[in-house]
């Protein structure tokens, strides 16, 4: 028998004829319906703090009621449109009180407090996903009420990774041997966290590995195996393509994929989980795109380190790897070693795409005072704070923002016209931006990929469009798609903003957002305008060209 913890979360019920209130957990007794007395249901209200915890709405606090027990409790809920119609009463001591104003999140900024705070009531620091008593104390974050299937309740944090090879050695031996290494995903953990602390004990720790396994070595071979697995400026790449300013450590991490996926990679031996080839960028498109390369097989890791409540953090790598500890254990590991997280390996296929950077620079040139008109600072300000851009460390301006628009744009405008090609669903294709508008090391490539099919490898279906003969009508008709909404014009205007966070601008989901799961920045960041113009002014897009004389 395979026994499942579990604990009833929220434990407050409700009587949906009575409106009485009652506590259960997993050891209260059954209560079965009798017709005519009502249901025993789920209280629909629940109270979290921004730190991620998550706690019973605090009913009896709220209403200042200090009588014993829990009982004589009933709550009046009429499912209204407002919380004023939600009223709590404790019919020993008389004392009631509607939750009107609860769900209101406090500007702390301005030093406005939440109405539990102003009650002089305090988060618990409740973590029910971790069982009975395993709240944290001294949470100083204000408590908010919510509905407990709140879109907002939950926002995971997630961060992936592409496996790529080293091309600095350029020995087969090394290679092969790098491969055997990564074939123990837990010594290569291990050996990885050693590495940081003392290289020696990361080697002893690899060596007993692979003699265990009967794997012949050689000691010098080994130690350039590990140096290209840890140390992250292996995957730089050659010097001529090291940026003019520094970058943030995911970006950085970004261009050492950029520059391996950019080159062919055809080396199944000693390189069995990237594949690379290089395709004829059609003669139509050439002056746009001056890359595309079939990546018929990839392997990603993604990796799960906790979560937000109530909004998405705007660093959420700033406290790792601490944060996701706390959340995700009830007694974090002390030891280095004991440290881990959940993570997936999935392997996949796509398509890479790269665009013109003399082109790019000429759009910008020749539409400088209108991009600079669409792009005003607080909308730049709104992007940049948007922590999967990976803005410039340097405060983001036009030319970054307008690169990363059309990049991103044309991206959510290819993968809504590639799944009607490709067989797969538009929540199985994601992107993956490589942007930077560094001077001496400019990127502006896209990778479209999907992680749907199997251990083995992929249906093939999506690589097959990037031959030159399918890729030209598919780039024709997505543009062709994206250049009307049925939203326009309304759509198109700059109106200051659109989406959650008002950092995009035309993008709606009529024309340009994606399923939330395929776009790596949630849907922010969009403006199809930087790709097929304006309705009434199309010279402005960057591809608009390829619209003319063209229909679907």
């Amino acid at each position: 028998q395979v026994y499942t913890p579990a604990q009833r979360f929220p434990g407050w019920y409700r009587n949906a004829k009575s409106g009485e209130m009652r506590r259960f957990n997993l050891n209260s007794q059954r209560i079965d319906s009798i017709k005519g007395e009502g249901r025993w249901l789920p209280v629909r209200f629940i109270s979290a703090c921004s730190a991620g915890h998550l706690s019973e709405f605090p009913w009896k606090q709220w209403i200042d009621c200090t009588c014993q027990g829990e009982g004589n409790l009933f709550l009046t809920d009429r499912g209204g449109s407002e919380l004023s119609s939600v009223k709590i009463e404790c019919r020993t001591c008389s004392k009631s009180e509607n939750i009107s104003g609860t769900t209101v999140k406090p500007n702390q900024a301005k030093g406005e407090q939440s109405a539990f705070q102003k009650a002089g009531i305090n988060c618990s620091g409740g973590r029910p996903w971790l069982g009975e008593g395993a709240n944290e104390a001294n949470c100083t974050h204000p408590l908010i009420g919510a509905l407990i299937n709140q879109t907002n309740l939950y926002f995971p944090r997630t961060i992936s990774a592409i496996s790529l090879p080293d091309f600095q050695q350029g020995n087969d031996e090394i290679l092969e041997l790098r491969n055997e290494i990564e074939q123990d995903p837990l010594v290569c953990g291990i050996a990885q966290t050693l590495w940081k602390i003392n290289n020696r004990m990361a080697i002893v720790q690899v060596k007993d590995s692979l003699e265990s396994r009967g794997i012949a070595y050689n000691s010098t071979q080994l130690e350039k195996a590990l140096e290209s697995i840890f140390d992250s400026g292996a995957y730089i790449g050659s010097e001529t393509s090291r940026p003019a300013l520094p970058e943030s450590e995911l970006l950085s991490f970004r261009r050492s994929e950029f520059n391996i996926i950019c080159k062919e990679v055809n080396n199944p031996k000693n390189i069995p989980n990237l594949r690379v080839i290089p395709s004829t960028v059609p003669s139509a498109l050439s002056p746009w795109i001056t890359k595309v390369n079939l990546v018929e097989r990839l392997r990603e890791t993604r990796v799960f380190y906790g979560f937000d409540r109530l909004e998405p953090s705007p660093s959420p790598l700033l406290d790792m790897p601490n944060s996701a500890m706390s959340q995700l254990f009830r007694n974090p590991p002390i030891e280095a070693l004991e440290r881990w997280l959940p993570a997936v390996e999935v392997f996949g296929e796509g398509i890479f795409i790269e665009l013109n950077e003399t082109k790019i620079s000429q759009w910008q040139n020749e539409n400088r005072g209108w991009l600079v008109d669409r792009l005003n600072d607080g909308f730049l300000t709104r992007v940049a704070g948007v922590f999967q851009t990976l803005p410039p460390n340097n405060q983001a301006n036009w030319t970054w923002a307008s690169r990363y628009l059309l990049l991103h744009s044309l991206s959510h405008i290819l993968i809504n016209q590639l799944v009607f090609e490709c067989g797969y669903s538009s929540a199985s294709l994601r992107e993956r931006l490589y942007i930077s508008a560094d001077t001496k090391s400019p990127m502006a490539g896209i990778l479209i990929y999907t992680a749907a099919g199997d251990s083995e490898g992929t249906l093939g279906g999506l690589v097959r469009l990037g031959r030159p003969e399918r890729f030209e009508p598919i780039v024709r008709r997505a543009l062709s798609r994206a250049s009307w909404c049925s939203a326009d014009p309304v759509c198109s205007e700059n109106l200051g903003g659109q989406g959650s966070r008002l950092a995009n601008l035309a993008a709606c989901h009529g024309c340009t957002l994606l399923p939330e799961t395929s776009c790596e920045t949630v849907n922010q960041g969009l403006d199809r305008t930087m790709v097929v113009g304006l309705p009434d002014d199309r010279d402005h897009g960057f591809m608009a060209k390829l619209l003319e004389n063209y229909s679907i």
